[in-house]
């Protein structure tokens, strides 16, 4: 691990205007350790409120632009230790035009936008089979919608980084809490409830899978990118291990309220994932592509096991809780739907 007390640790970071970046930089700034931050940030955006927010927290403030010329962006990634994507699920191919740049550069850790759960390859037939958000305008506008599509675009932007032969960490971090917020008969949970997920508990609903807050995302990175031992490897950094029933008697503990558990089981989302191609060439709606995506990850999550840290050690990921095992924890699921339903979440 790297002292506060050296010199600081030149970090850029892709797409640091969004959740996850917000969170990242965020991690970044309350860490003991040194770091000068730059935010890479679309040229035509460089003025925008968010900006200017992260320019008093004292990040310099870069902007590019792709279509210029390559060396036009190694100049600007000169002097970067480590870049970290966060870029959202509709652009993750412009991370390719990262790539040989930062090669270029002498960046010495590359960091793509991943934050999801360890999956196998095959896992989702999207990429393959199902090209409809090129198609549908729609889909720009739903981070939601975009989860499952997305899996094979990360996997050749690793391919990319490879052949690069750039250093990399991949980092995982599992479900977010934000995913699952049951409803309450008062209603107090209702302004954090994603009305597009569905909501039913999968199959018996004792299933485990790893669970983080989304803002607690950053406060792990910066311990992972600067410790040697995660240099071209996978990371797994995550809070909590429940079951769907875990979580639903967790806000029941918290409201005091019994949340309604409803039911989906294998049979119905493996019908919602044959189906879905029939509606591609119907047009279909946003909540559809919902649907089917995470149709996907509710069998991977839910059914199949494979957002577990037992299955990431299989896949070889590093576990962040062994790596650190002095690091605070990060916030509770107790703690998050406790401001839920105080009306305090972030």
């Amino acid at each position: 691990m790297i002292s506060s007390m050296t010199s600081p640790i030149t970090v850029g970071v892709i797409g640091a205007t969004g959740s996850v970046g917000q969170s990242v930089v965020k991690g970044l700034l309350s860490s003991e350790i040194n770091f000068s931050i730059t935010s890479f940030t679309r040229q035509t955006s460089i003025d925008s409120p968010i900006n200017h927010n992260l320019r008093n927290d004292g990040l310099a403030i870069t902007g590019y632009d792709l279509a210029q010329p390559q060396e036009t962006l190694v100049n600007k990634l000169r002097g970067i230790d480590i870049l970290i994507s966060c870029m959202n699920w509709e652009n993750l191919h412009l991370q390719k035009h990262w790539v040989e740049p930062a090669k270029s550069a002498g960046v010495k850790r590359f960091v793509p936008s991943e934050w999801v759960a360890p999956t196998p390859p095959g896992i989702s037939n999207v990429q393959d089979t199902v090209r409809l958000p090129r198609r549908a305008p729609f889909l720009r506008y739903s981070s939601l919608a975009n989860f499952l599509f997305l899996f094979g675009q990360k996997r050749d932007i690793l391919a990319a980084i490879q052949r690069a032969h750039l250093p990399y960490t991949v980092i995982d971090v599992g479900c977010w809490f934000e995913v699952f917020v049951p409803k309450i008969a008062s209603g107090r949970s209702d302004h954090a409830h994603w009305s597009l997920i569905d909501h039913r508990i999968v199959g018996d609903g004792n299933q485990k899978f790893a669970l983080i807050d989304q803002t607690d995302i950053g406060k792990y990175v910066a311990q992972i990118i600067t410790d040697p031992r995660t240099i071209n490897k996978h990371v797994f950094a995550y809070t909590e291990v429940l079951s769907m029933n875990e979580i639903w008697d967790t806000m029941a503990i918290v409201s005091g309220e019994e949340p309604v558990k409803d039911h989906v089981f294998l049979e119905e989302l493996e019908a919602i994932i044959q189906d879905y191609p029939k509606k591609v060439e119907n047009n279909p709606g946003i909540q559809d592509t919902v649907n089917f995506n995470m149709a996907q990850f509710r069998i991977s999550w839910c059914v199949r096991g494979y957002n577990t840290p037992e299955y990431g050690e299989y896949l070889g990921y590093l576990d962040f809780t062994q790596l650190f095992p002095d690091f605070p924890k990060g916030k509770s699921l107790k703690t998050y739907y406790r401001e839920v339903v105080n009306g305090s979440a972030e």
